[in-house]
């Protein structure tokens, strides 16, 4: 017995010494164990070292049965109400009975994440749309790392998310695929966005006969490229539009020059944001995949645009309505 035990400790180190019990393994990532509880949870993550000091509530859910490794993964981007728990109740029915993670990240004003910084991306130091900030400060780039703490965090075998942003987190959505073109996304869905980013190199004219760019127009912005463009026009996105979201004088409704000039109401501006994209599309002779997607009995509401219709009971998900962002996504 002594013979033996010597071996083993003299195997355990060059110096003779024992090995100490907390050296992770090799092979073994350490884990702070903020996804292990299944059901819905949330946390607080500051893990992405540019926007450490902007911290990020995530709300999540996990079904509560099934592989985690083998789950698709959707990420939900919540409006200008900044509350992500809307936006996980809204999907959490689905993620049970399909299988698949929902992560709805919290980017609050409390937190730094004012308009520039969260639906325009923070692409830029402020709204005045001066000086163009890092590309590693730009609010974007935590889906992608918080994408990669997940993945460490559950051995997720996931390569691709999915995307769906109601209101201004349609607008989050869909700048992000412009701003990303390399980001791990499969299919994303804007949903009701106030105002959209039209891919015009010269910028859009306002309703006072301005040309603007960033954050209405690539003019002006990093993304003001021909190539750039043909990258962005490639992605599946679905521009998903609530034929009753019509009211020209919702409180929310952005009604600055540049906005007005796309259209008296969110459905008005996402059809011409689809009609010219589409022909912008043809005119480079490129790849479209942008597709328009409306739901009849929808006005401005995240769970009818993610149902297809009006929603009395959530448990109930057998009864969808044509065009609901769950069957955009996962059918």
């Amino acid at each position: 017995m002594v013979v033996l035990l010597s071996f083993l400790f003299s195997g355990c180190s060059s110096s003779g010494d024992p090995i100490p019990g907390d050296i992770i393994p090799p092979g073994k990532t350490p884990k702070d164990g903020v996804f292990v509880k299944r059901g819905d949870n949330s946390f607080v993550y500051t893990k992405y070292a540019p926007l450490a000091d902007k911290p990020i509530t995530v709300h999540y859910y996990i079904p509560t049965k099934g592989n985690i490794e083998e789950m698709p993964v959707l990420f939900s981007l919540h409006g200008a109400e900044r509350d992500g728990t809307i936006q996980r109740n809204a999907w959490k029915y689905f993620a049970e009975a399909n299988e698949f993670i929902v992560i709805a990240p919290e980017y609050t004003h409390a937190n730094g994440y004012n308009e520039n910084n969260y639906q325009f991306g923070g692409v830029f130091t402020s709204s005045s749309f001066q000086t163009l900030n890092p590309k590693e400060k730009w609010t974007y780039q935590t889906i992608e790392a918080l994408f990669d703490y997940f993945k460490k965090e559950t051995d997720s075998k996931a390569t691709t998310y999915n995307m769906f942003g109601h209101s201004a987190g349609g607008q989050f959505v869909h700048r992000f695929l412009l701003a990303m073109p390399d980001a791990r996304v499969n299919t994303a869905v804007a949903a009701n966005p106030g105002s959209w980013t039209f891919p015009y190199i010269e910028g859009i004219i306002g309703a006072d006969d301005i040309a603007y760019g960033w954050p209405y127009a690539v003019k002006n912005s990093p993304f003001n490229t021909e190539n750039t463009l043909v990258q962005f026009l490639s992605k599946k996105l679905w521009i998903q539009l609530g034929q009753l979201d019509t009211d020209e004088n919702d409180s929310s409704l952005p009604k600055d020059a540049p906005s007005n000039a796309q259209g008296p109401h969110r459905l008005a501006r996402g059809r011409f944001f689809h009609a010219e994209t589409k022909r912008i599309a043809e005119s480079l002779d490129v790849p479209y995949n942008f597709q328009k997607a409306e739901v009849t009995d929808a006005g401005h509401s995240t769970i009818r645009m993610v149902y297809g219709r009006a929603v009395s009971n959530p448990t109930v998900i057998s009864n969808t309505g044509v065009n609901c962002a769950f069957d955009l996504i996962f059918k």
